[in-house]
């Protein structure tokens, strides 16, 4: 209880000290534009102790927020940093102030530009927050006919990701996914950091995408329709994406396929429902219970360490990979996985757009490969329960700070570590980069 009542005056005492050193100003002015700039002074920097009005009638009276309306007079007398003057018509006050010898320095005119810099909230955010937010409503407005059903015939039906996972499990499919970053490949732009943008890699995306194997799913990020079934960041943000792009992407695609739900492997964060999570986790498991899984990752992913994810295995076994751009050496990684994994192994992939082209040539080769995505990283999420992506411990996660890997392993079991090195049978393009060191020793 002590130490409780000495924080409480810890507390009390860094609160009075900041409220001492910010500047003391005073408003000039009590009216309409009193009203518009008051929301808009620095908090951090100001607190306002007064209000000044020539209005005789509203002198002696309340104010909003608590402050008392005074004369103008009160400023020859009062200790003050600033005065604010709120109307827009302000060089009669400008002169009022001088004459009662308040110094220039200290009289400030929010409709400045120059005066207004360090007291009040600053303009250039106040501008990007208002064109953010008239872009956000213009999305909307403009997306609205495909959420809707009112553009005729969509562009592309997408089957759900429960139908996805159960066809699976019937058949043995694989699975190639895409969403933003492949077609932004396709389009020949850079996206994510994680993988530069590539001709032969944007080629093999626009084969794989119109492509009728029985033995292979594609999926695309179901953004097409209604975004109902996401939280409202998340639609804005499809939105954001769809409305400059839905023609070009759109021109990707064969209407006569069969696509299914890429958002599949991030059944979490972005819902609504969070028990869609569970039903899809546990689907997931089925694929690969009592199986042999190969995971092909980047370095530092350590999908399933220290969560329960692929318990229900058989074995587990790993190939690492480079973190950023995989697709580099994409022929000593689909070489590797062929020497590692047997014909009834599951392999899974987590390599960004390296993966969708993976998966589906060890389809054609005759193995079970799924593109899994960021599956581990929403079933992290998923058992901690929170709300908006965070860094996990000890993995590399690829949304958040551009794949910050949290090393803390803090309430993790020591043992997890030395089980996942164990795991790993393969490094892709270790291999290589011997390769390369010896030809340039033999010239």
């Amino acid at each position: 209880m002590i130490w409780g009542m000495d924080d409480m005056l810890t507390d009390a005492k860094h609160n009075f000290d900041k409220e001492i050193f910010k500047n003391k100003v005073y408003i000039w002015g009590a009216g309409y534009y009193a009203d518009f700039i008051y929301p808009e002074i620095d908090n951090e920097q100001c607190i306002v102790v007064g209000v000044v009005d020539s209005d005789t009638e509203k002198q002696g009276t309340e104010w909003k927020h608590g402050l008392h309306i005074s004369p103008p007079e009160l400023l020859s007398q009062a200790a003050f940093d600033y005065v604010f003057i709120s109307p827009k018509n302000y060089t009669g006050i400008e002169k009022q102030c001088s004459d009662m010898g308040i110094p220039k320095e200290k009289i400030v005119t929010y409709w400045r530009d120059k005066d207004a810099a360090g007291v009040f909230r600053n303009r250039a955010d106040r501008v990007l927050e208002a064109e953010k937010r008239c872009d956000r409503y213009r999305n909307r407005y403009l997306n609205a006919p495909f959420e809707w059903g009112l553009a005729g015939e969509p562009a592309v039906r997408i089957r759900s990701a429960e139908d996805l996972l159960n066809r699976i499990i019937a058949e043995g499919c694989s699975l190639c996914r895409y969403g933003d970053g492949e077609f932004e490949i396709m389009l020949h732009r850079d996206r994510a950091w994680f993988q530069k943008e590539d001709n032969a890699l944007a080629g093999r995306l626009r084969e794989i995408i119109v492509s009728k194997r029985d033995n292979v799913i594609v999926a695309l990020a179901d953004n097409f329709g209604t975004l109902e079934k996401y939280k409202e960041k998340m639609a804005d943000d499809i939105r954001e994406y769809m409305v400059p792009n839905r023609q070009e992407i759109c021109a990707l695609l064969d209407k006569d396929c069969v696509y299914y739900d890429a958002y599949v492997s991030r059944p979490y964060i972005i819902y609504r429902d969070k028990e869609h999570a569970k039903t899809i986790f546990g689907l997931f498991k089925k694929i690969w219970q009592g199986r042999d899984v190969l995971l092909v990752e980047g370095r530092k992913s350590r999908i399933g360490v220290g969560n329960d994810l692929f318990w229900e295995a058989k074995g587990v076994s790993r190939i690492e990979c480079p973190e950023k751009n995989a697709w580099n050496i994409y022929e000593d990684i689909l070489r590797t996985v062929k020497e590692k994994a047997g014909k009834d192994t599951l392999v899974c992939i987590s390599l960004g757009p390296t993966a969708t082209v993976l998966a589906y040539d060890l389809a054609l080769a005759g193995y079970q490969a799924l593109d899994i995505g960021q599956l581990d990283n929403e079933y992290e999420w998923y058992i901690r329960g929170v709300d908006q992506r965070i860094a996990i411990p000890g993995k590399m996660v690829a949304e958040v700070e551009k794949g910050r890997c949290a090393n803390d392993m803090t309430g993790r079991n020591a043992d997890w570590e030395d089980e996942y090195r164990k795991q790993i049978v393969a490094e892709a393009g270790v291999w290589n980069m011997k390769r390369n060191k010896e030809r340039t020793e033999n010239g």
